[in-house]
């Protein structure tokens, strides 16, 4: 047991005081008063205010992450309470100075950058302080030198360093990417990492962006390495670095496993509470991703999670030894937490000390949320979450109604850009012209990245985001304030730890000391029982997996997948993701055996399962399709995969789509379609859950219409028509259908069925946000998926040269052309891939197979044409890298 110093004990004495604890409470108090009311009843003490500081002062000193963090918050809340209401200048005085003592005994270097944007403090540091300051940024200065590592940060450094299996987690505000971009610049560097690869898994396409990105500003003075985002690696990219990072998503880590072209000798996995997420399909992706670069390579792993209690558990998950594992508690931004109920007009703030909630004399002095939003906010930024992408765009007009314009020639510019690439009509275009943006997933990259920018730009005016579960995905939007209007993430309620990961948005590093969780019930089944013990600040919470040491009596799991692999239904009402993780596990498992691999999967199906043995042999010995096609698709079930084989195999097999195919014909997708929905069962498996990509009870001309609005869409995307072009054709689609169906839950008849009406811009945006989540959920993530597997089967039936086109290819990139593809793969998005191929096609230069061997960006940068996302994206993934090259 670690000895306990005596600032640990003088702390634990501390917290125990009355007048401690009395003090702490009234400063807690005037605080949430001044936020929610306006209006402090009862200011605190100058005496009070007084004892804090020095009790602050010691608490720092312990080595007791509670104490550490009791400290911050003190001083944070005075600082607050000084600003708005405001101690005498002596006092005022007095606070700062304490503040810098305490973040320096902390090691809070992005804190006293905060502090140290203000008016300098009058007090001198004593002598001890300031030694310790200076050593501490000389000994955590990060590996790239431009910054100091926080004491908790350093702390994590220094216990990944030399571990082959690394876990840590810890408060959303730690800086997670931060440590692993600062582990990364050490690990690129070496030597040994020559024609290797580190790979870094995260949860969706959204973050792939963000993330390259970052890892290019960092690695600009690094000349042997790249950063690639897709599963391959062009010609150019291999002959000029030697090592690469790759930002992938589990499906792409997936195909790039398929046909490595280096060894991966780092899986660093991002948001790693993914891998064990209840009720999400995904879940199981991840696991089988990770395994299958386990079993392919000697690959170290590094996993960052948000705070749990035993992040230990993602090395047990994978069998690798419990070493090298950390779980901090430290915030470096405090929070304060409230809980507004419009509902019962009452409005309560959780203190520091306890979970209870504290209600306030005064009821919310606001009619509705939007009154609340816009009054507790004040001039500073605020990010809202919604659940559900339509809801976003809906709430963020009604934000947006409230607010007058925004003139700003940036914002101007960003407003022309969303018109032009998505619809004149978009309703983004009309609230970002009053400050107000909305963001999910499902929006086009170019767009969601420049709103990310526009709203962390200080600067700008965009004060308002309208978020959905991007932010718990790891989407790095913090702000000041955050209102939490649902406790749902899709259809599931809100664990702790999605909470937590949400909630840590609030407060910006460098920013804000720090930052407002505003949870809002506006409806009488939001925030309702259970769900509001999980806004008060708790210990990490524990993580959990069927597939890690689980109870004896602990079964479900397993014998769902047992029937699953008995071809039978699951009991009771089983929810679509649920039902589609199961089928997914059940694929791996069936893997497993072929493959005999010991995992945690198997041995425990095998201990829970009374026949698990038998069955597993039964069912293993009766897959036709070859095993590696089956690891690249566990998301499709072996049978819907071996009805495939059986049909390529016989003598009359036809490619999906021919080599010379009319690729401008909707007829064309149109049969792809339908040969994909017969064989893979799509009456079955596509017709439930979230946004099915078939309607459940069709009759046949139903279901045609609707595999024919599929086919319409896939046509223009692959042909490579911009957003605009797209979004326009389904627009024509429903008017030459001549009605609209969607739910309005306002009404009490909340399905809804009228004509369409060009001229409505509700029904135009409707179709927008329909079209953004069909290329992005339905086509690039449903469909590519068979599209891909009927290729996989293809070429190991029929052969590569008899297997026609690879339509899955055209799909995730939206191009037919193999030159937009490779400029792609290199890094470009798509719309300025085309852009370059369209005017500046003399600064490529193409081998006769269409790989890219020559990029003139020196000749591209001088054209006076070249848009400014055309320059930005040249600049951050050419230019640095390029010049490095040939230097």
């Amino acid at each position: 047991m670690t000895s306990r110093t005596a600032a640990d004990v003088l702390s634990d004495m501390i917290v125990g005081r009355p007048d401690f604890q009395a003090a702490q409470a009234s400063l807690e108090r005037a605080v949430a008063e001044s936020f929610l009311s306006g209006d402090v009843i009862q200011p605190v003490a100058s005496a009070d205010a007084k004892h804090l500081l020095r009790y602050a002062d010691v608490l720092s000193h312990s080595s007791e992450p509670r104490h550490r963090e009791l400290a911050y918050t003190t001083i944070a809340l005075l600082r607050e309470y000084d600003a708005v209401t405001g101690f005498d200048q002596e006092l005022s005085d007095r606070v700062l100075a304490i503040a810098e003592a305490v973040l320096v005994q902390l090691g809070n270097f992005p804190g006293l950058r905060t502090l140290q944007q203000g008016v300098g403090s009058r007090y001198a540091l004593p002598l001890s302080r300031g030694t310790l300051r200076i050593a501490k940024e000389v000994l955590q200065r990060t590996n790239k030198g431009d910054a100091i590592l926080t004491d908790t940060q350093y702390a994590i450094t220094e216990k990944m360093r030399g571990e082959d299996y690394f876990s840590f987690s810890g408060p959303t505000s730690l800086g997670k990417s931060f440590i692993i971009k600062d582990a990364l610049y050490d690990i690129v560097r070496r030597e040994e990492l020559n024609e290797h690869c580190v790979v870094i898994l995260v949860p969706t396409k959204a973050l792939i962006g963000q993330t390259a990105a970052d890892l290019r500003n960092l690695l600009a003075e690094v000349p042997e390495v790249n950063v690639a985002t897709y599963p391959s690696l062009p010609k150019l990219l291999r002959q000029k670095y030697r090592r690469t990072i790759f930002v992938l998503t589990p499906e792409r880590l997936l195909r790039y496993l398929a046909n490595p072209v280096r060894e991966i000798d780092y899986l660093i996995v991002d948001e790693a509470q993914k891998v064990i997420a209840k009720n999400d399909a995904r879940s199981s992706l991840y696991y089988h991703a990770i395994v299958e670069a386990t079993r392919r390579f000697a690959t170290k792993l590094v996993f960052a999670s948000p705070s749990i209690e035993n992040p230990e558990l993602f090395l047990e998950l994978f069998g690798r030894a419990t070493n090298g594992v950390i779980s901090v508690r430290e915030r470096t931004v405090a929070q304060q937490r409230y809980f507004v109920d419009l509902v019962s007009r009452k409005q309560y703030y959780f203190s520091g000390l306890d979970t209870k909630p504290q209600e306030l004399r005064d009821p919310p002095a606001q009619g509705d949320v939007l009154d609340l939003i816009l009054s507790r906010s004040g001039d500073r930024k605020a990010i809202i979450y919604i659940n559900g992408s339509l809801k976003s765009a809906e709430f963020a007009l009604r934000l947006a109604e409230r607010r007058g314009p925004v003139p700003h020639e940036r914002v101007e510019d960003l407003i022309k850009h969303v018109r032009e690439y998505v619809h004149k009509d978009y309703f983004l275009g009309t609230t970002l012209s009053r400050g107000v943006a909305f963001h999910h997933g499902k929006m086009p990259q170019e767009v969601r990245e420049r709103v990310e920018q526009a709203f962390a730009d200080p600067d700008s005016p965009i004060q308002f985001v309208v978020c959905t579960s991007t932010l718990l995905e790891g989407v790095n939007l913090p702000a000041k304030n955050i209102f939490v209007l649902s406790d749902k993430h899709g259809n599931s309620t809100f664990t702790k730890i999605d909470f937590e990961n949400l909630a840590g948005r609030a407060g910006r590093l460098t920013y804000d000391f720090s930052g407002n969780v505003v949870c809002v019930r506006e409806e009488a089944n939001r925030w309702a029982g259970g769900t509001r013990a999980l806004i008060p600040r708790a210990e990490p919470a524990r993580a959990e997996s069927f597939l890690v040491k689980p109870a004896n009596n602990r079964k479900k799991e397993y014998t769902d997948i047992a029937r699953i692999l008995r071809g039978e239904d699951l009991p009771g009402k089983t929810s679509a993701d649920h039902r589609r993780s199961v089928e997914q596990y059940a694929s791996i498992l069936t893997l497993h055996q072929i493959d005999n691999q010991q995992t945690p999967l198997r041995s425990y199906f095998l201990d829970k399962v009374p026949d698990g043995r038998d069955l597993l042999k039964k069912v293993a010995a009766s897959v036709a399709v070859p095993p590696d096609v089956l690891r690249r698709s566990p998301n499709i079930l072996p049978k819907y995969q071996d009805r495939v084989w059986n049909e390529l195999t016989t003598a009359s097999a036809e490619p999906l789509v021919a080599g010379d195919a009319d690729l401008t014909d909707v007829q064309t997708f149109l049969s792809v379609l339908s040969r994909l929905s017969k064989l893979y069962g799509w009456r079955s498996t596509e017709v439930s859950g979230t946004d099915p990509l078939m309607p459940r009870n069709a009759d046949d001309a139903g279901w045609e219409r609707r595999l024919f609005y599929w086919a319409l869409l896939m046509r223009g995307w692959v042909r490579g028509d911009p957003i605009n072009r797209v979004i326009s054709s389904s627009i024509a689609y429903y008017a030459q259908r001549g009605w609209i169906s969607y739910r309005d839950y306002s009404r009490e008849e909340s399905l809804v069925t009228e004509p369409f009406n060009r001229q409505s811009a509700k029904h135009v945006n409707l179709i927008i946000e329909w079209t953004l989540r069909d290329i992005e959920g339905g086509l690039r993530f449903r469909i590519i998926g068979y599209l891909q597997n009927f290729f996989d089967v293809s070429v190991m039936s029929l052969g590569r040269e008899a297997s026609g086109i690879n339509v899955a290819a055209l799909v995730e990139y939206g191009t037919a052309d193999p030159r937009a593809i490779q400029l792609q793969e290199v890094g470009f998005g798509r719309t300025v891939a085309a852009e370059i191929l369209s005017d500046h096609l003399d600064a490529l230069q193409f081998s006769h197979a269409h790989e890219l061997e020559d990029f003139d960006h020196e000749a591209i940068l001088k054209s006076i044409n070249l848009s400014d996302e055309a320059r930005v994206e040249v600049e951050n993934i050419m230019v640095k890298v390029d010049t490095k090259v040939g230097a």
